[in-house]
Protein backbone atom coordinates (compact mmCIF):
# COMPACT_ATOMS: atom_id res chain seq x y z
CA UNK A 1 0.00 0.00 0.00
CA UNK A 2 1.40 3.39 -0.99
CA UNK A 3 1.44 6.18 1.59
CA UNK A 4 -1.44 8.58 1.03
CA UNK A 5 -4.43 10.48 2.36
CA UNK A 6 -7.00 7.69 2.45
CA UNK A 7 -8.97 9.80 4.94
CA UNK A 8 -9.17 13.56 4.50
CA UNK A 9 -6.24 15.42 6.11
CA UNK A 10 -4.79 12.17 7.44
CA UNK A 11 -1.63 10.66 5.96
CA UNK A 12 -1.42 6.86 6.25
CA UNK A 13 1.95 5.11 6.27
CA UNK A 14 2.36 1.33 6.46
CA UNK A 15 5.38 0.05 8.39
CA UNK A 16 6.68 -3.51 8.20
CA UNK A 17 8.24 -4.65 11.46
CA UNK A 18 10.29 -7.77 12.24
CA UNK A 19 8.85 -10.43 14.55
CA UNK A 20 12.04 -11.20 16.45
CA UNK A 21 13.48 -14.71 16.66
CA UNK A 22 12.11 -17.20 14.12
CA UNK A 23 12.30 -20.96 14.67
CA UNK A 24 12.79 -22.95 11.46
CA UNK A 25 12.61 -26.72 10.87
CA UNK A 26 13.71 -27.79 7.38
CA UNK A 27 13.07 -31.16 5.67
CA UNK A 28 15.56 -33.73 4.45
CA UNK A 29 14.72 -33.82 0.75
CA UNK A 30 16.15 -30.39 -0.23
CA UNK A 31 18.09 -29.41 2.90
CA UNK A 32 20.31 -26.64 1.50
CA UNK A 33 17.67 -25.18 -0.83
CA UNK A 34 14.99 -25.08 1.85
CA UNK A 35 17.39 -23.48 4.32
CA UNK A 36 18.12 -20.73 1.79
CA UNK A 37 14.41 -20.23 1.09
CA UNK A 38 13.83 -19.62 4.81
CA UNK A 39 16.96 -17.69 5.79
CA UNK A 40 16.71 -15.03 3.05
CA UNK A 41 13.24 -13.58 3.81
CA UNK A 42 13.68 -13.97 7.57
CA UNK A 43 16.83 -11.85 7.53
CA UNK A 44 15.42 -9.44 4.95
CA UNK A 45 12.52 -8.71 7.29
CA UNK A 46 14.97 -7.90 10.09
CA UNK A 47 14.64 -11.05 12.20
CA UNK A 48 17.12 -13.52 13.63
CA UNK A 49 16.61 -17.27 13.43
CA UNK A 50 17.29 -20.64 14.97
CA UNK A 51 17.33 -23.32 12.29
CA UNK A 52 16.99 -27.04 12.99
CA UNK A 53 17.83 -29.13 9.92
CA UNK A 54 16.49 -32.63 9.51
CA UNK A 55 18.41 -35.10 11.64
CA UNK A 56 18.86 -37.15 8.46
CA UNK A 57 20.54 -34.41 6.38
CA UNK A 58 22.18 -31.78 8.62
CA UNK A 59 25.59 -31.40 6.98
CA UNK A 60 24.81 -28.92 4.19
CA UNK A 61 23.06 -26.60 6.64
CA UNK A 62 26.00 -26.74 9.03
CA UNK A 63 28.36 -25.96 6.16
CA UNK A 64 26.20 -23.01 5.10
CA UNK A 65 26.27 -21.63 8.65
CA UNK A 66 30.05 -22.01 8.67
CA UNK A 67 30.39 -20.11 5.38
CA UNK A 68 28.27 -17.14 6.50
CA UNK A 69 29.61 -16.99 10.07
CA UNK A 70 31.94 -14.08 9.34
CA UNK A 71 29.41 -12.23 7.18
CA UNK A 72 26.66 -11.81 9.80
CA UNK A 73 26.67 -10.47 13.38
CA UNK A 74 26.98 -13.15 16.07
CA UNK A 75 23.67 -14.77 16.99
CA UNK A 76 21.78 -13.76 13.84
CA UNK A 77 21.79 -17.24 12.25
CA UNK A 78 21.90 -20.18 14.65
CA UNK A 79 21.81 -23.90 13.80
CA UNK A 80 20.66 -26.47 16.36
CA UNK A 81 20.66 -30.20 15.64
CA UNK A 82 18.18 -32.61 17.17
CA UNK A 83 14.75 -34.12 16.79
CA UNK A 84 12.58 -30.98 17.01
CA UNK A 85 10.57 -29.19 19.67
CA UNK A 86 7.21 -27.55 20.34
CA UNK A 87 6.07 -24.50 22.31
CA UNK A 88 3.12 -24.22 24.66
CA UNK A 89 2.21 -20.62 23.86
CA UNK A 90 0.49 -19.06 20.86
CA UNK A 91 2.86 -18.79 17.91
CA UNK A 92 2.61 -17.75 14.30
CA UNK A 93 3.18 -20.81 12.14
CA UNK A 94 4.39 -21.22 8.56
CA UNK A 95 4.01 -24.79 7.36
CA UNK A 96 4.79 -26.44 4.03
CA UNK A 97 3.51 -29.98 4.47
CA UNK A 98 3.75 -31.69 1.12
CA UNK A 99 1.60 -32.32 -1.92
CA UNK A 100 -0.12 -34.79 -4.22
CA UNK A 101 0.22 -33.06 -7.57
CA UNK A 102 -2.27 -34.09 -10.26
CA UNK A 103 -1.26 -33.89 -13.91
CA UNK A 104 -4.48 -33.40 -15.87
CA UNK A 105 -4.08 -34.36 -19.54
CA UNK A 106 -6.89 -33.40 -21.93
CA UNK A 107 -7.69 -34.80 -25.35
CA UNK A 108 -5.88 -32.00 -27.21
CA UNK A 109 -2.65 -32.21 -25.17
CA UNK A 110 0.78 -32.86 -26.62
CA UNK A 111 1.18 -36.38 -25.22
CA UNK A 112 4.86 -36.68 -26.10
CA UNK A 113 5.65 -33.43 -24.31
CA UNK A 114 3.64 -34.48 -21.26
CA UNK A 115 5.33 -37.90 -21.06
CA UNK A 116 8.76 -36.31 -21.47
CA UNK A 117 8.01 -33.77 -18.73
CA UNK A 118 6.84 -36.51 -16.36
CA UNK A 119 10.11 -38.35 -16.86
CA UNK A 120 11.72 -35.52 -14.92
CA UNK A 121 8.86 -34.06 -12.89
CA UNK A 122 7.76 -37.40 -11.49
CA UNK A 123 11.17 -38.86 -10.74
CA UNK A 124 13.55 -35.98 -10.01
CA UNK A 125 15.23 -36.46 -6.60
CA UNK A 126 13.89 -40.02 -6.75
CA UNK A 127 10.36 -38.66 -6.49
CA UNK A 128 11.15 -37.32 -3.02
CA UNK A 129 9.69 -33.88 -3.71
CA UNK A 130 6.44 -32.31 -2.56
CA UNK A 131 5.77 -30.84 -6.01
CA UNK A 132 6.48 -34.08 -7.87
CA UNK A 133 4.12 -34.88 -10.74
CA UNK A 134 2.94 -38.08 -9.14
CA UNK A 135 -0.72 -38.49 -10.14
CA UNK A 136 -1.80 -38.51 -13.80
CA UNK A 137 -5.44 -37.97 -14.78
CA UNK A 138 -5.72 -38.56 -18.51
CA UNK A 139 -8.75 -38.32 -20.83
CA UNK A 140 -9.94 -41.90 -21.16
CA UNK A 141 -9.65 -42.36 -24.96
CA UNK A 142 -5.98 -41.31 -24.78
CA UNK A 143 -5.00 -43.52 -21.88
CA UNK A 144 -3.48 -46.40 -23.83
CA UNK A 145 -1.39 -44.18 -26.09
CA UNK A 146 -0.22 -41.98 -23.24
CA UNK A 147 0.69 -44.88 -20.94
CA UNK A 148 2.77 -46.43 -23.71
CA UNK A 149 4.72 -43.17 -24.15
CA UNK A 150 5.11 -42.65 -20.39
CA UNK A 151 6.35 -46.19 -19.78
CA UNK A 152 8.89 -45.78 -22.56
CA UNK A 153 10.21 -42.60 -20.95
CA UNK A 154 10.37 -44.10 -17.46
CA UNK A 155 12.15 -47.26 -18.58
CA UNK A 156 14.94 -45.08 -19.99
CA UNK A 157 15.78 -43.62 -16.57
CA UNK A 158 19.18 -44.59 -15.18
CA UNK A 159 19.09 -45.69 -11.53
CA UNK A 160 22.16 -45.85 -9.35
CA UNK A 161 24.37 -44.42 -6.66
CA UNK A 162 24.44 -40.63 -7.28
CA UNK A 163 28.25 -40.51 -7.15
CA UNK A 164 28.56 -43.29 -9.74
CA UNK A 165 28.45 -40.92 -12.72
CA UNK A 166 26.82 -37.92 -14.32
CA UNK A 167 24.38 -40.15 -16.19
CA UNK A 168 22.64 -41.36 -13.00
CA UNK A 169 19.13 -39.87 -12.82
CA UNK A 170 17.40 -41.70 -9.95
CA UNK A 171 19.06 -42.41 -6.62
CA UNK A 172 17.98 -44.26 -3.47
CA UNK A 173 15.37 -43.52 -0.85
CA UNK A 174 16.67 -41.47 2.06
CA UNK A 175 16.43 -44.33 4.60
CA UNK A 176 15.39 -47.93 5.11
CA UNK A 177 12.21 -46.77 6.86
CA UNK A 178 11.25 -44.62 3.89
CA UNK A 179 12.10 -47.40 1.43
CA UNK A 180 9.72 -49.71 3.31
CA UNK A 181 7.04 -47.01 3.30
CA UNK A 182 7.22 -46.52 -0.47
CA UNK A 183 7.25 -50.25 -1.20
CA UNK A 184 4.24 -50.64 1.09
CA UNK A 185 2.26 -48.20 -1.02
CA UNK A 186 3.14 -50.08 -4.22
CA UNK A 187 2.14 -53.43 -2.74
CA UNK A 188 -1.17 -52.16 -1.37
CA UNK A 189 -1.99 -50.40 -4.65
CA UNK A 190 -1.98 -53.73 -6.46
CA UNK A 191 -4.36 -55.18 -3.89
CA UNK A 192 -6.72 -52.27 -4.59
CA UNK A 193 -6.79 -53.03 -8.32
CA UNK A 194 -3.82 -51.07 -9.66
CA UNK A 195 -1.51 -52.71 -12.18
CA UNK A 196 2.24 -52.22 -12.47
CA UNK A 197 3.10 -51.08 -16.00
CA UNK A 198 6.81 -50.80 -15.21
CA UNK A 199 8.97 -51.04 -12.11
CA UNK A 200 7.06 -52.01 -9.00
CA UNK A 201 9.90 -53.47 -6.97
CA UNK A 202 13.31 -52.93 -5.43
CA UNK A 203 16.43 -52.64 -7.58
CA UNK A 204 18.80 -55.58 -7.16
CA UNK A 205 21.92 -54.87 -5.15
CA UNK A 206 22.81 -52.92 -2.01
CA UNK A 207 21.01 -49.76 -1.01
CA UNK A 208 17.42 -48.62 -0.70
CA UNK A 209 16.57 -48.26 -4.39
CA UNK A 210 13.02 -48.41 -5.72
CA UNK A 211 12.68 -49.02 -9.45
CA UNK A 212 10.94 -46.11 -11.24
CA UNK A 213 7.33 -47.24 -11.20
CA UNK A 214 4.17 -46.50 -13.16
CA UNK A 215 0.89 -47.81 -11.72
CA UNK A 216 -2.09 -47.87 -14.09
CA UNK A 217 -5.78 -48.74 -13.81
CA UNK A 218 -5.77 -47.05 -10.41
CA UNK A 219 -9.36 -46.88 -9.15
CA UNK A 220 -10.91 -43.65 -7.91
CA UNK A 221 -10.29 -43.10 -4.21
CA UNK A 222 -7.41 -45.57 -3.98
CA UNK A 223 -4.82 -44.93 -1.27
CA UNK A 224 -2.05 -44.25 -3.82
CA UNK A 225 -4.26 -41.71 -5.59
CA UNK A 226 -4.86 -39.70 -2.40
CA UNK A 227 -1.79 -40.01 -0.17
CA UNK A 228 1.71 -38.68 -0.77
CA UNK A 229 4.01 -41.60 -1.60
CA UNK A 230 7.17 -39.46 -1.82
CA UNK A 231 9.05 -41.89 -4.01
CA UNK A 232 9.64 -42.74 -7.70
CA UNK A 233 6.04 -43.79 -8.27
CA UNK A 234 3.56 -42.22 -10.72
CA UNK A 235 -0.06 -43.36 -10.84
CA UNK A 236 -2.39 -43.11 -13.83
CA UNK A 237 -6.19 -42.67 -13.68
CA UNK A 238 -8.70 -41.76 -16.38
CA UNK A 239 -11.58 -39.30 -16.65
CA UNK A 240 -14.49 -38.86 -19.05
CA UNK A 241 -14.99 -35.06 -19.14
CA UNK A 242 -13.84 -31.75 -17.67
CA UNK A 243 -16.17 -31.88 -14.69
CA UNK A 244 -14.89 -35.29 -13.63
CA UNK A 245 -11.28 -34.21 -14.18
CA UNK A 246 -11.63 -31.19 -11.88
CA UNK A 247 -13.59 -33.09 -9.24
CA UNK A 248 -11.11 -35.94 -9.04
CA UNK A 249 -8.05 -33.70 -9.21
CA UNK A 250 -9.34 -31.70 -6.24
CA UNK A 251 -10.45 -34.75 -4.26
CA UNK A 252 -7.26 -35.01 -2.20
CA UNK A 253 -6.40 -33.54 1.21
CA UNK A 254 -3.29 -31.80 -0.13
CA UNK A 255 -3.22 -28.76 -2.42
CA UNK A 256 0.35 -27.71 -3.19
CA UNK A 257 0.69 -27.92 -6.98
CA UNK A 258 -0.89 -29.28 -10.15
CA UNK A 259 -0.53 -29.06 -13.91
CA UNK A 260 -2.93 -28.86 -16.85
CA UNK A 261 -2.04 -30.10 -20.32
CA UNK A 262 -4.11 -28.70 -23.18
CA UNK A 263 -3.77 -26.62 -26.35
CA UNK A 264 -7.17 -24.99 -25.74
CA UNK A 265 -6.74 -21.44 -24.39
CA UNK A 266 -10.18 -21.30 -22.78
CA UNK A 267 -9.66 -24.61 -21.02
CA UNK A 268 -6.17 -23.69 -19.82
CA UNK A 269 -7.51 -20.64 -17.96
CA UNK A 270 -10.77 -22.17 -16.75
CA UNK A 271 -9.39 -25.45 -15.42
CA UNK A 272 -6.39 -23.78 -13.78
CA UNK A 273 -8.75 -21.41 -11.94
CA UNK A 274 -10.90 -24.31 -10.69
CA UNK A 275 -8.05 -26.45 -9.37
CA UNK A 276 -7.57 -26.04 -5.61
CA UNK A 277 -3.78 -25.87 -5.57
CA UNK A 278 -1.32 -23.10 -4.71
CA UNK A 279 0.57 -23.43 -8.01
CA UNK A 280 -0.89 -24.62 -11.31
CA UNK A 281 1.36 -25.02 -14.33
CA UNK A 282 -0.02 -25.14 -17.88
CA UNK A 283 1.86 -27.43 -20.27
CA UNK A 284 4.83 -27.78 -17.90
CA UNK A 285 5.69 -29.24 -14.49
CA UNK A 286 7.47 -28.18 -12.30
CA UNK A 287 9.10 -24.81 -13.05
CA UNK A 288 10.06 -22.51 -10.16
CA UNK A 289 11.14 -18.88 -10.13
CA UNK A 290 12.29 -16.77 -7.21
CA UNK A 291 9.92 -13.94 -8.11
CA UNK A 292 6.71 -15.97 -7.66
CA UNK A 293 5.31 -17.50 -4.45
CA UNK A 294 5.45 -21.17 -3.53
CA UNK A 295 3.00 -22.67 -1.05
CA UNK A 296 -0.20 -24.65 -0.88
CA UNK A 297 -3.82 -24.86 0.17
CA UNK A 298 -5.71 -27.33 2.39
CA UNK A 299 -3.46 -29.86 4.12
CA UNK A 300 -0.38 -28.58 2.31
CA UNK A 301 0.06 -25.89 4.94
CA UNK A 302 0.08 -22.14 5.42
CA UNK A 303 2.26 -19.31 4.14
CA UNK A 304 4.49 -18.80 1.14
CA UNK A 305 8.14 -19.27 0.29
CA UNK A 306 9.92 -17.21 -2.39
CA UNK A 307 8.90 -13.81 -3.74
CA UNK A 308 7.83 -10.71 -1.83
CA UNK A 309 4.99 -12.73 -0.29
CA UNK A 310 7.46 -14.61 1.93
CA UNK A 311 7.99 -11.38 3.90
CA UNK A 312 4.35 -11.51 5.06
CA UNK A 313 5.11 -14.57 7.18
CA UNK A 314 8.16 -13.09 8.85
CA UNK A 315 6.99 -9.55 9.57
CA UNK A 316 4.01 -7.65 10.93
CA UNK A 317 2.39 -4.57 9.44
CA UNK A 318 1.72 -1.43 11.42
CA UNK A 319 -0.55 1.36 10.19
CA UNK A 320 0.55 4.84 11.25
CA UNK A 321 -1.89 7.73 10.49
CA UNK A 322 -0.83 11.37 10.79
CA UNK A 323 -3.40 14.15 11.18
CA UNK A 324 -1.88 16.96 9.12
CA UNK A 325 -5.03 19.10 8.90
CA UNK A 326 -4.57 20.85 12.23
Amino acid sequence: MAAGDYAENHLSVLLREPLGVIGVVTPWNYPLLMAAWKIAPILAAGNTLVLKPSEQTPLTTLKLAELVADLLPPGVVNVVNGYGAAAGSLKRVHLELGGKAPVVIFRDADLAAAASALRVAGFWNSGQGCGAACRVLVHEPLAGEFIEQLVGEVRSLIVGEPAAGDDVEVGPMVSKAHFDRVMGYVERAQKEGGRVATGGGAVDGPGYFVAPTVLVEVPEGAEVAREEIFGPVVTVETFADEEEAVRRANDVPLGLSASVWTENARRSHDIAARLDFGTVWVNSHPVLAGEVPWGGFKGSGYGRDLSIYALDDYSRTKHVMHNHGR
